[in-house]
């Protein structure tokens, strides 16, 4: 009896799901591959190399960016996976991998692409600034590149028309600026500092999560970035 496929049409889906997926005929990538590939081309993905992560002073002048901490992660990220799924045959061969490596390597890849930068600083920095409207959310930024701008296209096609396991596997946060924006005991309004997204971008989580349910842990994929985020 062959095993249960980890990955099933629903998670093949693109958004905006009213919009037809443009792919030559004879395409021999997967889709998470194409994913991977569109992230890695985009100017979005490029910009990082501008991004300061880390300044290390000194004689060398060594620089860490955006761009080679995301190359590391991705690498990081393909590492897990190949354990992953090398310690799953190894308990039974008649399983085949589960975790897509591709999958995994574009979400890695695009982790970072909607930080600024001077890192966290950066990031809190400009929510405050952004707090009356709508607020600034570095993973919330990266969602708003995928799905809308990280592509120019004459014929009005938005974003990279991202899957709905990539969108899974970005997504850290479920929760929108204003679930999440409190009101004090002084009746003063206490705007979230992180960990949230756009007010706009309800709809796409909810797309995400087809049973209209958001779990309160993140997908596998998403883990396996966010360890590897942490390692690099």
């Amino acid at each position: 009896m062959a095993p249960e496929p980890f990955y099933h049409d629903h998670d093949l889906e693109r958004w905006p799901p009213d919009q037809a997926f443009k792919q030559m005929p004879d395409e021999t990538r997967s889709l998470f591959q194409i994913e991977r590939d569109r992230i890695i081309f985009s100017y979005a993905f490029r910009r990082l190399q501008s991004k300061t992560q880390v300044f290390q002073s000194g004689d060398y002048d060594f620089y860490r960016t955006r761009l080679t901490h995301s190359i590391e992660v991705a690498k990081i990220g393909r590492s897990i996976v190949d354990r992953l799924n090398l310690l799953a045959t190894e308990r039974d061969e008649s399983l085949t991998p589960t975790v897509d490596p591709d999958l995994v390597e574009a979400a890695c890849l695009a982790h970072d692409l909607g930080h600024p930068p001077f890192g966290h600083i950066g990031e809190r920095t400009l929510n405050e600034c952004m707090a009356r409207h709508g607020g600034f959310e570095g993973n919330a930024q990266t969602l708003r590149i995928l799905t809308e701008l990280i592509f120019d296209r004459p014929d009005g096609t938005q974003g990279m028309q991202p899957s709905r396991a990539l969108l899974d596997s970005v997504l850290k946060y479920k929760k929108t600026f204003s679930e999440r924006t409190k009101i004090d005991a002084n009746g003063e309004t206490e705007f979230p500092r992180n960990h949230f997204v756009y007010d706009t971008q309800k709809g796409i989580i909810e797309w995400v999560h087809l049973d209209g349910e958001y779990p309160k842990r993140k997908s596998l994929e998403c883990q396996i970035m966010d360890w590897s985020d942490d390692t690099a």
